[in-house]
């Protein structure tokens, strides 16, 4: 009296591997960083009175003086 099981086909393996991401980002003290010298470069005075060549307010503007003030913080 030996009957044979039916057989159980297997799945085929595959182990689960994590993609990595395509544009790993930046921490962010440096992201935030690099931002405030982007902000730093365009928003420079352009002339001798004073304007800001980005934006056209009078230099310092207050996107320069917030970059300022972010990089002080660091």
């Amino acid at each position: 009296m030996s009957a044979l099981a039916n057989v159980i086909p297997l799945k085929s393996y595959q182990k689960n591997r994590l993609v990595p991401p395509s544009d790993p980002e930046s921490p962010e003290p440096v992201a935030l960083y690099s931002l405030i010298v982007l902000a730093l470069v365009l928003h420079a005075p352009v002339t001798y009175d004073g304007i800001c060549g980005q934006c056209g307010l009078d230099w310092p503007c207050p996107q320069m003086r917030l970059a300022y003030r972010l990089r002080e913080g660091f």
